[in-house]
This record gives structure tokens, C-alpha cells and sequence, in this order.
């Protein structure tokens, strides 16, 4: 709301939220006498309509002349019209004390004064949160108005002027302090700026003053130690395999703190936003210290999910050993837990797991999703690997659910269009029978994807993270509406999206948080990591690697050619080159590399490239903004 600031000697100025515009104010008011007083009729603010006359007599009509700061009024003759006055901003005209925003007719009967409406020397704007005060100056010179003579007419618009030769003041400083003496506004004021704007006017909003933004405080999380303090080095023959003991601490969790206040321009505090603390569902695999050590109540790899959620869980997934003769192309490993290959994996294979993956030997035309991470002592070819979050979202129980939901929710309103449309026309209809409507015709798609959803969801195997029996029955009914066109009505449709969403959910909540995807050597693949990206062998050809976080090729020989690589944080690589086409390295802070050649590297808006073979380096935005500089 704006907050008016005092006016002094005729000036006023107006202290708003940005970015309303200051309402004009009046400076001067005149009164005006009628010249003549022969017509007495009265003037009706509501209804400004000329008199009438007799046309053809021009000259019996009334007269309106401004001369020397006067406005003169001749009433009209028998059989003429009353003249006709309007004004020009800055002139407001008010007849009987009614503002005239039209035209209007008028008579030497009505009491007509004038006034100039103008704006203020100066406005002084706020910003929406409170933290900026600015001060713009539209004149520093303060004159006084004179209205424009014009001789006798029956149409006048009155118009005024600056009178430059009569001076009534120039604004100052000690003015503009004095309208704030009497509010509470701007306690750190900056003077010298009013004093530098008003000796060297730019006309434009200048910064007087500033608050302090409050500092915001830390949420509660939870913190992992780098190593899990009881393992036995891991589980044998599988040493990337994390493995704690009972009484182990898994992780601390740590409570919120709070922020610190600031304060605006007026000098009220701002507080803080309030951090928010996470909850932990209760689980008989640990236990919380009430120093916040949790420990674990028995061994195995401990799993924590819900990252970047409010909820976050604790739990030691089971473990399902798969045999390379066990895997196939025909029978996708879906489990919901970790999986280990001691063997490897068969061709053109598809695992999509809620935990981890282990797999020894190569892969070949496999498509990998993990909601934790992905390790391959082997060499990957054509394949697609996930791992985090980017598994979570490629695990077909996230994009089932999710395809289903929209386009369930279509159905749904198109169900109830269909269904308005024959109440309208006073029709019996079910809402059952228009759903078996829309399945059998527009929407014949839709039984294709949940039979599908209905075959990953098949078996006694742990699959998914949430119960699923309700939403299998309901998977049955609306395979076979015919069979229930007198259950299925709104109700019964809103369950049903309520339970895949309460799938997909589960699904995108069990991902892990520091996954990496972990193998020797990769060639025409895509892996994606929610975490990082580890070579340990030869290097990559022809393949695209996306991580959140880091990039590294571990091993001096290692080689990335003819590849894609995008980090969220850094990038360390030993060896770059061409290979058919350009290698591309994007990173968020760094890239690190031993020898280049053929390559482009980005770090925000900054890049070069590198056609030339060139040695060690380290590169940064500033570093690559330098270089392009020179």
C-alpha cells in the first residue's frame, strides 16, 4: 500500500511499492466570477449536455474567453447555444465543485474554478521485497503556471503553461529530508546520491538506500560418513559393494538451523524462513541416537532413499544373483533390490532394478535402470545404462504409471463431457457404459499399456516399492469394463489415478543419493548417472555420457573419442581426439585434461576449441573468458 510523504511548499511526493505510478497533485487553485449574470439557469453535473438552439444562429451562441489567468463566460442569446469548455492536462476544471472530465456546456449561472494537477519534482519508488529504496527526479526547478489566452469562442479548451519567468523554488536536499523527518522511512539514507542527482540530474531511478536480506538457515539432512565404519572391507569378491556391520553409524542426522534476520528500508525486520527438518520412517534395520548417529541394527548394504524429499528411508535391500544363463532378451530382470552378475549377462538383455547393479564381464546391447548404482568390470557396447534418479525415471513402473496417468485423465474428462452432453439432452446414461465407449473407440489405445503395467506387476517377486494389490484388481476392471460398467463411475476412475501416482512416486523416491556408474569401457552407448560417471579402463567411443556430477577417466591410458560428455560439477580426462566426428566436453566448474586434440570444451557460456594436439590444462569459465579475450 503506498505511504504518502508530507507535502511542503507546494510539493508533494509519493513513497509506493514499484510499479505504480505517482498520481498527479494540485498545485494551484483559482476561482473565477461570471463576467455577465443576465442567465440565470442552473448547470447539472450529470447531465452536461448544450442547450439548444436554433442552427444558423452561430453568433447568438454563448462565448468562453481566457485571458490573463481569467476565464470569461457570455451566455448565449435567445435561440443560441451555451458554450462549450473542456481542459488540458495539467488544467483541471471544476464547475459547482464537480470535476469536468468531458466537455461540458456552460453558463455565467455555475461557479467555475480551475487548478493545475501536475507531477511531483520528485518520486521516491520501493521494491517489492522491500530491500531497495530509489529516488527519481523529474525537475529540479519548481515554476508557476499561467493559462494559455484565447480570444472569444463557443468551444474552448482551456491550456496552461509554464510562466519561466517566475521561479518559485529549486528542490534541495534539506526538502526532500524534511518530507522524511516525519515517517519512519529509510534510516541508512544515502545522501550523497540525493546530492549527486540533484547537482547532475540523469533523470533516471537512482539506489538511496538498501536493507538486508535475511539469512536463510540450513534444513535438516543427513550426512554420510566416506567410509561405513564396521565393514569387512567390503562384501568379498565384490569389493565396490558397500557392506556395514550391526552397530555400525550409517549416517548423522542433523538438525535444522535457523537463519538469521535482516531488515528494509524502513528499517523493520525481516525474519528468516524457517528451515525444515526431515523425517525418517521408522524401520527395525536401525536405530536413532539422540545425538543423531543412526546405527544399524543389522548387516548388509544399507540403502537410503528419498533424497531431495522431506521423508527419507533406511532399509538393507535384498540381493537376487542372476546367472548369464538366466538372462535373455524374452525375460527382463525386474527386481526390487540389488542384483548381482558374477557371471555377466546374456545379449540384449534389459535389468531394471530398485537398487543397485553389479555386473562382471562385458554387456552387449543391454538396457540397464537403477535406481542406485551401475558397476561393470567390463566393457559396454550399445547399450543404454541408467543409474539415480535418471534410472528411477527409465524403470518402466515410473513411465507406465505416468503414461497411463495422462492419458486416463483425458478419459476421464472426456467421460464427463460425454456424460453432460447426453444429461443435456434429457438421454439415460451410465458412466460405465460411457467408459467401455471411450476404450472400444478414441481411447483403444489405452488397455495396450495396462496389460503391460498389469505383466511388470505379475509375479510373487519383490517389484515394485509399494503395495500393488488394490491397483492390480483395478488394472482387471478396467480391462474388462464390460464386465463392470455398474462399479466404474467418477470415483472409481479418480482411485485409479490415485494408485498409479502412488506408484510412480514410490518408484522416483527410491532413488539413492552419491550413485555412480562405474565400467572399463564403453562404445555407441548412453549412460546417464544421478551422480557421477567413473572409466577405469580403456576409455569411451562414440557414446554419451550425462552425470550430475562428476566425469573421470581413472586410468592414464584412458582414451574419450569421438564422444559426448556432460558433467553437472567437473570433468577429468586423461586423453581426448576425434573420431569421425568431434568430441564435445560441457562441465558446470572444471575440466581437467592431460592431452587434447579435436575437441570442444563449455563451462557455462565460455568454450574453445581445440583442433591442434595441446598438453595438460585446467580449464575454468574465467580461464576459458581470458583465453577467448586474448
Amino acid at each position: 500500500m503506498a505511504a504518502r510523504l508530507p507535502v511542503s511548499d507546494h510539493s508533494k511526493s509519493e513513497v509506493k511499492t514499484m510499479p505504480h505510478h505517482t498520481l498527479e497533485q494540485p498545485r494551484h487553485a483559482f476561482s473565477t466570477g461570471p463576467s455577465f449574470s443576465s442567465d440565470h439557469s442552473t448547470y447539472s453535473s450529470a447531465q452536461s449536455r448544450p442547450l439548444s438552439g436554433t442552427p444558423g444562429n452561430e453568433e447568438k451562441n454563448g462565448k468562453v474567453i481566457v485571458q490573463n489567468d481569467q476565464i470569461f463566460i457570455t451566455p448565449p442569446l435567445p435561440g443560441g447555444k451555451a458554450a462549450v469548455i473542456s481542459a488540458l492536462h495539467p488544467v483541471v476544471l471544476k464547475i459547482n465543485r464537480i470535476k469536468v472530465n468531458e466537455p461540458a456546456a456552460i453558463t455565467s449561472s455555475v461557479q467555475l474554478s480551475w487548478e493545475i494537477s501536475e507531477k511531483p519534482q520528485y518520486q521516491i519508488t520501493v521494491s517489492e521485497d522491500g530491500l531497495s529504496a530509489y529516488f527519481t527526479l523529474y525537475r529540479v526547478e519548481k515554476y508557476a503556471w499561467k493559462l494559455v489566452n484565447c480570444p472569444a469562442s463557443a468551444q474552448v479548451c482551456v491550456r496552461a503553461e509554464p510562466n519561466y519567468d517566475l521561479l518559485l523554488s529549486r528542490l534541495t536536499v534539506n526538502q526532500i529530508l524534511a518530507d522524511f523527518s516525519s515517517s519512519s522511512f529509510m534510516p541508512n539514507l544515502n545522501i550523497p546520491a540525493l546530492y549527486a542527482e540533484l547537482n547532475n540530474p540523469t533523470y533516471l531511478p537512482v539506489c538511496i538506500a538498501v536493507g538486508k536480506p535475511p539469512l536463510p538457515g540450513i534444513d535438516g539432512r543427513l550426512e554420510l560418513p566416506a567410509r561405513l565404519p564396521g565393514t569387512d572391507d567390503d562384501v568379498p569378491d565384490y569389493p565396490e559393494i558397500p557392506s556395514a556391520r550391526t552397530g555400525g553409524i550409517l549416517a548423522r542426522k542433523l538438525p535444522p538451523q535457523e537463519g538469521r534476520p535482516g531488515f528494509n528500508v524502513h528499517g523493520s525486520i525481516l525474519p528468516p524462513p524457517r528451515p525444515e527438518d526431515i523425517t525418517l520412517k521408522p524401520a527395525d534395520c536401525y536405530s536413532l541416537l539422540p545425538g543423531g548417529e543412526i546405527v544399524a541394527l543389522r548387516d548388509g548394504r544399507p540403502r537410503i532413499t528419498g533424497w531431495g524429499t522431506r521423508t527419507m528411508s533406511i532399509d538393507f535391500p535384498e540381493t537376487h544373483i542372476i546367472q548369464e544363463s538366466m538372462t535373455s532378451a524374452d525375460s527382463p530382470v525386474l527386481f526390487a533390490g540389488d542384483v548381482i552378475a558374477p557371471d555377466g549377462i546374456a545379449d540384449h538383455c534389459t535389468i531394471e532394478v530398485l537398487g543397485n547393479v553389479y555386473i562382471s564381464g562385458d554387456v552387449r546391447h543391454a538396457v540397464i535402470a537403477a535406481t542406485g548404482s551401475v558397476v561393470i568390470r567390463g566393457k559396454v557396447t550399445d547399450s543404454h545404462i541408467y543409474c539415480g534418479d535418471c534410472g528411477a525415471i527409465q524403470h518402466r513402473l515410473h513411465q507406465f504409471p505416468s503414461q497411463l496417468m495422462e492419458e486416463l485423465m483425458l478419459l476421464r474428462n472426456a467421460a464427463l463431457m460425454l456424460e453432460e452432453n447426453l444429461r443435456s439432452r434429457q438421454q439415460p446414461v451410465k458412466y460405465g457404459l460411457v467408459v467401455l465407449l471411450l476404450l472400444e473407440g478414441k481411447y483403444a489405445h489405452l488397455p495396450g499399456l495396462m496389460k503391460g503395467l498389469q505383466e511388470l506387476l505379475a509375479g510373487n517377486g519383490p517389484a515394485a516399492p509399494v503395495d500393488t494389490r488394490q491397483l492390480k484388481h483395478m488394472l482387471e476392471i478396467f480391462l474388462h469394463p464390460g464386465q463392470f460398467t455398474e462399479f466404474i463411475n467418477d470415483a472409481v476412475l479418480v482411485t485409479f489415478l490415485d494408485l498409479l501416482e502412488e506408484l510412480r512416486d514410490g518408484v522416483l523416491h527410491m532413488h539413492e543419493g552419491n550413485v555412480r556408474l562405474d565400467l572399463a569401457q564403453a562404445e555407441n552407448c548412453l549412460l546417464r548417472s544421478g551422480g557421477s560417471i567413473f572409466i577405469h579402463g580403456e576409455g569411451v567411443l562414440h557414446s554419451t555420457l550425462l552425470a550430475a556430477g562428476d566425469v573421470r577417466f581413472l586410468m592414464t591410458q584412458s582414451l574419450c573419442s569421438g564422444s559426448k560428455v556432460e558433467a553437472g560439477d567437473s570433468i577429468s580426462v586423461q586423453q581426448t581426439r576425434a573420431a569421425d566426428r568431434q568430441t564435445a566436453l560441457t562441465a558446470g566448474h572444471q575440466i581437467s585434461v592431460c592431452q587434447i586434440e579435436g575437441t570442444r570444451i563449455s563451462i557455462g557460456e565460455y568454450a574453445a576449441e581445440f583442433t591442434a594436439p595441446a598438453g595438460e590444462a585446467v580449464f575454468t569459465a574465467q580461464s576459458l573468458r581470458l583465453r577467448n579475450q586474448t
